[in-house]
C-alpha cells in the first residue's frame, strides 16, 4: 500500500504537464472535495482524510480537513521507545486519534505555495512500548524483568498557522500537501503508565517519565497539527 501511494504521487507529478491546458485552471468561486493519505506514507501514520471547502476566489479558500484514526506498529522506528534509552525493545504500537483542521488558505499563486491558517484539534494518542526480560541499570539502580511503558498524549489544539503547496492538474483536479501546526499552544506533556515484571521504584518511573517527556517536547513535530497529502476536485 505504501509503495502504491508513492507511485500515485509520482504519476500525478509526471502527468501535470499533460493534463494542464490553457483555460482549465479557472479556480474561482466554487466548492471543492478531496481525499488524503494523512502523513507521509513512509514511516508515518497512514490516516485517510476527507476535505471539503469553498473557494471564495482564486486566492482565498475556507474548508475542513478531517483525518481518521489509525493504528501503527512503529517498533524500532518509535521515537518514544528511543527516548527511553532502554534496551531490549520487543514492540511499539501506537493508536493515533482522529484530527481535524478548520482552515483558511491564502494562495498568492495559481500553482505554488500557500498560507494555511485556522483551528486544529488532535484527539488523544497512545503508544504501548514493550521491553524484554533482562537486567537493566536505570538512574543508578539495577532492575530485573520486563518493562511495559504506555505513553498517552492528551487531546488538544489551538490556533494554527502553516504552509502548503497546491498544483492544479486541469479539469478541476489538483494535488496538495501541507503542514499546519498549533504554534500558539505549548507542546503537550504526555502521561505515563509502567507495568511488567520489573519492580520499578517511584524514582525510576519519574526518571524515565522526565527523560521521555524532555525528548518529546524538544521536537516540533509533536505539536498539535495536521499534516496532509492528497488530491482534490473542484465541483
Amino acid at each position: 500500500m505504501k509503495k502504491l501511494l508513492l507511485l500515485l504521487a509520482c504519476l500525478a507529478g509526471l502527468t501535470t504537464s499533460y493534463l494542464q491546458e490553457p483555460g482549465k485552471l479557472n479556480f474561482k468561486r466554487g466548492f471543492e472535495i478531496g481525499l488524503g493519505f494523512g502523513e507521509i506514507p513512509y514511516k508515518g501514520s497512514f490516516k485517510p482524510s476527507l476535505t471539503f471547502g469553498y473557494h471564495l476566489s482564486e486566492k482565498l479558500y475556507f474548508g475542513l480537513i478531517y483525518q481518521l484514526k489509525d493504528h501503527i506498529r512503529r517498533d524500532n522506528s518509535s521515537f518514544n521507545a528511543q527516548s527511553s534509552q532502554l534496551e531490549g525493545l520487543l514492540s511499539a504500537r501506537e493508536e493515533v486519534a482522529g484530527r481535524f483542521l478548520l482552515q483558511g488558505r491564502y494562495k498568492p499563486f495559481k500553482n505554488g505555495p500557500y498560507l494555511s491558517f485556522g483551528w486544529v484539534y488532535n484527539g488523544r494518542d497512545q503508544e504501548e512500548i514493550k521491553f524484554d526480560d533482562r537486567s537493566r541499570l536505570i538512574n543508578g539502580q539495577e532492575y530485573e524483568g520486563a518493562i511495559q511503558v504506555t505513553q498517552t498524549r492528551p487531546g488538544g489544539g489551538g490556533l494554527a498557522l502553516g504552509i502548503g503547496y497546491q498544483q492544479h492538474l486541469g479539469n478541476g483536479f489538483s494535488i496538495q500537501a501541507e503542514w499546519t501546526p498549533a504554534w500558539f499552544t505549548p507542546i503537550p506533556t504526555p502521561e505515563y503508565q509502567f507495568s511488567g515484571t520489573a519492580d520499578l521504584s517511584v524514582d525510576a518511573r519519574t526518571y524515565l517519565s522526565e527523560k521521555m517527556t524532555d525528548r518529546f517536547q524538544s521536537t516540533v513535530t509533536n505539536r498539535y497539527k495536521v499534516f496532509h497529502i492528497g488530491f482534490a476536485k473542484k465541483l
